[in-house]
């Protein structure tokens, strides 16, 4: 089904189940978000041509009244090239199926019910899960098209059931049965539990099944302890298993496959306006999770291009400090450094160091200037890469 047909059939349908009173003031008590953003994007390799672009582009999304328990919304985003680029399919800023030209997609168009601790949505939607989310380090996000039913019924407890039939990667306008680590066709699934219940801890664990790729366990524990009214102290623990590999497994993708064994931690310290982790992973598994089934994947060892979820057995340091400028008169800061530290064990894959900054500065609430810059040092002979990223955003 095409997505502007399903826009409209979920549309509809609040007509057909609740009445023409219930259409109407759904609809004239609905609430309308967009987002305008200017995003420039570099990429400077030592020995290979350049990338970069600017694009123009952003989100319109209509939700009608969502108090009610019958609900429909729909986003629109858009991304398109203003001014003079260079190999514009690298930034994965436009719609690389048609040429890198502009892309214009339906990310969102689903029909959502709640009742007491139940929550179900069908339709085309955007996910935040570890192994399958929107990833929004672009200004088009990855989509997905299914159903997700999220029940609160046990205390302190949420459990949550994804079934995912198609997906829209982020240079794309179609939901295609490919997923960020190659193709399926039987559909994704995935059953979440996570658990509130103990002081300062969160429990979290998910599976996901792909019959023609691969299945894939996490764990994941976090702990957060306030002292005082100055310290925040936080330690977490990851756990990503894979196995089970289908006829569209590619077990040493970057991306993801059937042999990921990959454990992470973090620990670090939150003062009044400033913030130091040191994160670790090592992934004893020769399948990277870059991506896992769509968008990329949460793991602790992440930056904005450098990480520790590749392939071939990395191990990975990475030192996180951020420092908060505040108050200023027109407004906010935010001051940034990453150091990052790879190496392989496996001796198909590169060592690295990486060098991460941002300057993100906030105006006010809804209006924000974010710089980025990430080096990457190849230690064996790989070309060495830099990327700048300045993205001008305003929220209404």
């Amino acid at each position: 089904m095409r997505a502007h047909a399903l826009t409209f059939l979920l549309l509809t349908s609040v007509h057909c189940v609740k009445g023409s009173d219930t259409f109407s003031r759904a609809f004239t008590q609905g609430k309308v978000q967009g987002n305008a953003t200017l995003f420039f994007y570099n990429i400077d390799r030592k020995e290979q041509e350049n990338a970069y672009a600017t694009a123009l582009g952003g989100f319109l999304k209509y939700t009608t009244d969502d108090s009610k328990p019958l609900s429909a919304s729909v986003r629109f985003h858009q991304s398109s090239p203003v001014g003079p680029n260079k190999n514009p399919e690298a930034t994965n800023l436009f719609n690389n199926d048609k040429g890198a030209s502009s892309l214009s997609a339906v990310s969102e168009s689903f029909i959502s019910y709640r009742d007491q601790g139940h929550f179900l949505k069908a339709g085309n939607m955007m996910l935040s899960t570890p192994m399958m989310n929107d990833d929004t380090t672009r200004i088009v996000p990855w989509s997905y098209q299914g159903f997700t039913l999220t029940s609160e019924s046990l205390t302190n407890t949420k459990v949550q059931l994804n079934y995912i039939t198609q997906i829209r990667k982020n240079t794309s306008d179609d939901y295609t049965k490919m997923s960020g680590s190659g193709e399926f066709d039987d559909g994704i699934t995935m059953l979440a539990i996570t658990n509130e219940g103990f002081k300062d801890i969160s429990l979290q664990a998910y599976y996901y099944h792909a019959p023609e790729l691969y299945s894939t366990f996490i764990g994941q524990i976090d702990y957060k302890q306030v002292t005082g009214d100055e310290y925040l102290f936080c330690a977490g623990l990851q756990y990503f298993k894979s196995g089970n590999g289908g006829v569209y497994n590619m077990r040493t993708s970057n991306d993801g496959g059937d042999d990921i064994d990959l454990i992470a931690l973090k620990f670090g310290v939150d003062g009044d306006n400033w913030n130091v982790t040191l994160n670790y992973s090592q992934n004893f598994g020769l399948s990277g999770i870059v991506k896992g089934y769509g968008g990329l994947a949460k793991v602790y060892t992440t930056s904005m291009v450098a990480n520790g979820r590749g392939n071939f057995k990395p191990e990975t340091w990475m030192l996180h400090s951020r420092f908060d400028v505040d108050p200023l008169s027109y407004g906010q800061s935010e001051f940034a450094i990453w150091l990052t530290n790879t190496r392989v064990h496996d001796p198909r894959g590169n060592d690295f160091n990486a060098y991460y900054t941002h300057l993100r500065h906030y105006f006010d609430a809804d209006t924000s200037v974010f710089l980025r810059f990430e080096a990457i040092d190849y230690i064996n002979g790989k070309d060495d890469v830099n990327h700048l990223r300045l993205i001008a955003s305003y929220d209404f």
